[in-house]
């Protein structure tokens, strides 16, 4: 079971500095949605955004949508050996069933978030889909309790995919930490948390491609492991 934490991801509500900002009221309107309801969106309030501190990982929910899609439609979730959770850059977590269906378009998926932040489940009766609770990520691994974490960067140590795919399904509970944010690097505290700094890529990547290559390589080394076991 692989679990992959997408973490200091770029989702947030509106925060209280620019609420009453002119982009912030037009695109409340265009909702019907009090402003201290909306999701920042750098699509909609860029220039209100570049007001507040480290704006680089402020308003990108498309990051979280897209890599989320593509993790969920995975193989390795279809069959039940993905465990995905989005740690937010307000030390919020949101728990995210195997079984949640994102929608496509992004609109939407921004109303499942305000809602999320609402009522702090998704749907709001019966078994939830998505959880919002409040926690840090030191706390979420505590809660894991996994045998080896590695943090994702360009700050890390160069690892083929190849090898990593070994490391990593030879473990009995691997946890890959992926940024969800678009610039910058993981705060030292993030860091710290990891065993492992683990570079891909000479360059900074998107998220969901650096999700769906761990992706594809652990389904790849769990195939070269099942193969290996069945043939003593």
């Amino acid at each position: 079971m692989l679990t992959l934490i997408l973490a200091e991801s770029s989702i947030e509500r509106i925060p209280k500095a620019i609420v009453n900002d002119p982009s912030v009221i037009s695109d409340a309107k265009r909702r019907r949605k009090n402003p201290e309801q909306l999701i920042l969106d750098r699509s909609y309030h860029h220039k209100a955004i570049n007001r507040l501190s480290n704006p680089e990982k402020r308003g990108r929910p498309d990051i979280i949508h897209i890599t989320l899609l593509n993790c969920l439609g995975s193989p390795l979730n279809v069959t039940g050996r993905l465990t995905t959770y989005v740690h937010t850059i307000e030390d919020l977590i949101i728990e995210v069933s195997s079984r949640t269906r994102i929608p496509r378009n992004s609109e939407r998926f921004k109303g499942i978030l305000e809602q999320l932040f609402e009522s702090h489940r998704v749907p709001t009766t019966g078994k939830p889909l998505l959880q919002l609770r409040k926690s840090s990520l030191k706390e979420l691994i505590r809660k894991v309790s996994p045998s080896y974490v590695g943090a994702l960067t360009t700050q890390g140590n160069y690892e083929n995919l190849t090898n990593l795919g070994h490391i990593i399904v030879n473990q009995k509970k691997p946890v890959l930490i992926i940024g969800g944010f678009s610039k910058g690097h993981f705060t030292k505290e993030t860091l710290k948390l990891a065993d492992q700094t683990i570079s891909i890529f000479p360059k900074g990547l998107e998220s969901w491609t650096v999700a769906s290559k761990v992706i594809f390589t652990y389904e790849q080394a769990l195939e070269f492991n099942d193969i290996c076991n069945s043939n003593p």
